[in-house]
């Protein structure tokens, strides 16, 4: 661990030189592409539906006989949601494999710096999980990045919404220490104090947790005694869970609870209890695709999540523009995906603006009924 650390220093400090390199020879008759996300770690949940969507996708094309003949190849790596194994494994593909794009990575601190890599290889790459509006924002990597799946900003005036809709007038803000989940609760906050009403939502709380734990009793004490009506948590499933299933213990049993994208999971459900009964989340673009959801549950056996529609939706997307590029480069493949217009796909209909985002928000509040993510209207 000691020597790939020190490696990953050395090439995201030299990236100029190493890009004046000579790419390998590409001697496979295949067309390859990557999908990296975290398989292991805090975050393999979420990062093996990804897997499993983009893997779903090239299977299917692959089963009809591949792209003029030519099979896809789905290279699959796991960056553990760490920072430095998403850049070593971002700067290892560019370097040893001829992608024609990639389809990654979950976490926008992973994604930032991968991108770098991948715009100076003119790859393709598009996250079906990153919500950084910064992600999409660089010069440096313009015409390379998308994503399938909206941006913080959008989440955060959502739930804002959603909050001075109903009338909710004391709001906690808890976030995790990743790009993520200060980027949403900043968001978040920078909309409630935006907001054009007479009278705006209070603040009272606004502290990073630590992540990880079992028992946020301490925590949730200190914020009972600000006597939120409103409980707001950019993170995961798992922090949520545990933080959830408490609130009644601690006299935060009439704070209604918030989450951004990254809390889309039944075992936020399986954790939090009958606690989280009533909890909205945001969720990613709602499955449209009846047949995506029982080509999945075949696959797979078990229901798809939105990562896993935004990770198939993806990975057909790359296909459709190797398609009409119609010759083996991956510059080429990008100004195609750049293209991208009116895109069927599992969640709908998908067209990228300038930026590589999504024309459409990518985004909808989902609310816990009977142990259930039941999608609802504001």
């Amino acid at each position: 661990m000691i020597r790939k650390s020190i490696f990953i220093f050395f090439i995201l400090s030299c990236t100029g030189f190493l890009y004046g390199c000579t790419k390998l020879p590409d001697s496979d008759s295949s067309y390859k592409v990557a999908v990296v996300a975290p398989q292991s770690g805090p975050y393999s949940l979420l990062g093996s539906s990804i897997i499993m969507g983009a893997e779903l996708a090239v299977n299917e094309i692959n089963t009809k006989g591949g792209i003029d003949g030519r099979k896809v190849l789905l290279i699959k790596e796991d960056d553990g949601g760490l920072v430095g194994e998403g850049a070593f494994f971002a700067y290892r593909l560019t370097r040893t494999e001829m992608l024609l794009g990639v389809i990654g990575h979950l976490n926008s601190d992973i994604s930032i710096p991968a991108s770098d890599f991948y715009a100076r290889a003119k790859i393709p790459q598009i996250s079906p999980g990153s919500t950084s509006p910064y992600f999409t924002e660089r010069d440096l990597t313009k015409g390379f990045v998308f994503r399938t799946i909206g941006r913080d900003d959008v989440q955060g005036k959502l739930l804002a919404d959603y909050v001075i809709k109903h009338g909710l007038k004391r709001v906690a803000i808890l976030y995790n220490n990743r790009a993520y989940g200060k980027m949403l609760a900043g968001e978040f906050d920078k909309s409630l104090k935006s907001a054009r009403v007479p009278v705006k939502p209070q603040v009272v709380f606004y502290e990073m947790i630590e992540v990880g734990k079992k028992d946020y009793g301490a925590l949730l004490s200190r914020i009972s005694t600000y006597k939120p009506d409103s409980v707001f948590l950019a993170g995961e499933h798992d922090d949520a869970g545990n933080l959830v299933k408490d609130f009644k213990k601690y006299g935060l049993s009439n704070a209604q609870f918030l989450g951004g994208d990254g809390i889309d999971n039944t075992e936020f459900i399986k954790l939090a209890g009958p606690n989280s009964e009533g909890a909205i989340v945001i969720s990613a673009s709602p499955i449209l695709d009846s047949s995506f959801v029982e080509k999945y549950k075949e696959a797979f056996n078990e229901e798809p999540t939105g990562y896993a529609a935004n990770s198939f939706d993806a990975a057909n997307i790359l296909i459709n523009a190797i398609k009409s590029s119609k010759i083996k480069n991956s510059e080429a493949v990008a100004k195609e995906v750049a293209s991208t217009k009116d895109f069927k796909g599992a969640t709908g209909s998908i067209s990228f603006n300038e930026n590589g985002d999504l024309t459409s928000p990518g985004f909808v509040l989902s609310r816990v009924k009977g142990g259930k993510f039941i999608i609802v209207n504001q």
